[in-house]
Formats: C-alpha cells, sequence, structure tokens
C-alpha cells in the first residue's frame, strides 16, 4: 500500500530544534505530511563530499520519493551548529551565515541535479542566547 506526503525533511540532529521545526512545518501546512531525516550538520555531507553522508541522504530522498511520493525536500541548516564548530568557528554572525547559506546552495544544486521533479527549498534556523528560535525560508 502506497502512502503519500508532501515532503522530505532534512535537518539537524539538534536537540534545542525538534519542537520550534515540527511547530514550523505545521505553520507551513506539513502537518503530518513529511518524512524526516536528522544527521548531524543536516545536508553538510553533501558539500563536503563525504560519500557516506551523500549516499545516506540521497538514498533517503530516493526512498521518500518512491514510497510516499513527495514533491518537496526541505534542507534545514542552522546556526550555531555543533557540526559547523559552533559559533566559536565564524569570525563574525555574516561570516557564519554565508557558510550556511552557501552550503545550502550547493546542497540544493546536488539535489536538484539528482531529482530535477523535486522542488529544493532551503531553510536556515537562527538560535538566540535564550534559545529562542526562527526560521528563514531562503529559497
Amino acid at each position: 500500500m502506497l502512502h503519500k506526503c508532501q515532503a522530505l525533511v532534512v535537518h539537524c540532529i539538534d536537540f534545542r530544534f525538534h519542537t520550534a521545526i515540527r511547530d514550523f512545518l505545521v505553520s507551513l501546512g506539513l502537518k503530518d505530511q513529511y518524512d524526516l531525516v536528522s544527521l548531524a550538520g543536516a545536508s553538510k555531507g553533501l558539500v563536503e563530499n563525504d560519500s557516506a553522508s551523500t549516499e545516506l541522504i540521497l538514498k533517503q530522498i530516493e526512498v521518500s520519493q518512491r514510497l510516499h511520493e513527495i514533491k518537496e525536500v526541505y534542507l534545514m541548516h542552522h546556526l550555531d551548529c555543533g557540526a559547523y564548530g559552533g559559533r566559536e568557528a565564524f569570525k563574525n554572525n555574516q561570516e557564519e551565515r554565508e557558510k550556511q547559506l552557501a552550503d545550502l546552495e550547493l546542497s540544493k544544486k546536488i539535489i536538484s541535479e539528482k531529482f530535477p521533479d523535486l522542488e529544493v527549498k532551503k531553510v536556515l534556523a537562527r538560535i538566540d542566547n535564550n534559545n529562542n528560535i526562527d526560521f528563514e525560508v531562503v529559497g
């Protein structure tokens, strides 16, 4: 039996974001309409040419598309990501943001080349010192 959903979401394993991600996806009208993949750094492995991560991410997209007929892939990165070394790994907030946006764009390109029928959406989450989280759809 085929079960359909709208999207596959690839996000970081960081526990601080779980509830906020769920609430954000619900706000987009995706309640119970997405498959979920959690990996340290989200799609970071794709851009680093990590063959194991690349194979895993692309395989999950393929399976979700085949079994659940997804139409979209959401790539969700966040600032202060431990897989990137956290905030301390960057000179400033702008440098960190630019790195995340560049990695999201390259990840989108890689996925779109392999799955041209899927719409790939990029999301960047920000977390402040009080653990308040907001999301920005960047493409």
